[in-house]
């Protein structure tokens, strides 16, 4: 079995799953995806059959197969029954500004927009509106481990400080404190992103800015294993 289809079988959920465990149909789901209460697939997986028998006939399919992250299905449960639209994404939006404002390290955060000032609300608009998208196209049920407002900040800011940090760092061998430095910041990515698919982790977040240097510095038993 391909590794890839492996870690995205083993930790996202099937369209048809989500249904079953949500009780929903198909038809609601996507009405739900539509008015963006719900975020798309993080992975669509197209599979081509061919069926031959003796009779020297055969027929020839493509089964395609669409896959949630799994925090969808509490996603689906609360929303389903949401009469007003626009309210799941209002109360998205207040938590990720307030989890953003409140972070400790938020001048690594976007351009580093707190460095000199407080940002103007149309600049926070603006930051949440391509967090936003990007959630809604389910790009954060790849890239964080649960798809919440908390952990977007959080990992916004982790990576923006492995990057840093790599800056400073990545053409040097570090020494005991910088070790450990690197240390925290692994763990503190690891709170909340996610391991990638095996095809996406060399170019992931993932791959360029944490194991890479943790490869270069012998620290590969703290890179994340499949």
């Amino acid at each position: 079995m391909d590794q890839n289809f492996d870690y995205i079988n083993e930790n996202y959920i099937t369209e048809d799953e989500l249904c079953t465990v949500a009780d929903i149909s198909k038809d609601d789901l996507a009405a739900l995806i539509q008015n963006q209460l719900v975020p798309q697939p993080s992975y669509t997986i197209s599979r081509s059959i061919r069926i031959i028998s003796p009779l020297n006939d055969e027929f020839e399919n493509e089964i395609t197969e669409k896959y949630f992250s799994k925090s969808c299905i509490s996603l689906v449960k609360k929303n389903k029954e949401l009469s007003n639209i626009h309210l799941y994404k209002e109360e998205f939006k207040e938590n990720f500004i307030q989890n953003l404002i409140n972070h400790p390290d938020k001048a690594f955060a976007y351009d580093s927009i707190f460095n000199t000032s407080f940002p103007e609300q149309e600049q926070l608009d603006e930051i949440f509106e391509s967090e936003w998208a990007a959630y809604c196209n389910g790009i954060y049920g790849i890239c964080t481990l649960h798809s919440t407002e908390e952990e977007i900040v959080k990992k916004e800011i982790a990576v923006k400080k492995l990057i840093h940090f790599n800056t400073n760092f990545s053409d040097k061998k570090l020494t005991t404190d910088e070790s450990e430095e690197l240390i925290r910041l692994s763990e503190e990515f690891n709170e909340v992103a996610q391991k990638f698919a095996p095809y996406q982790r060399k170019s992931s977040s993932r791959g360029k800015y944490l194991d890479k240097i943790l490869e270069e510095n012998n620290l590969d038993y703290l890179v994340k294993k499949y």
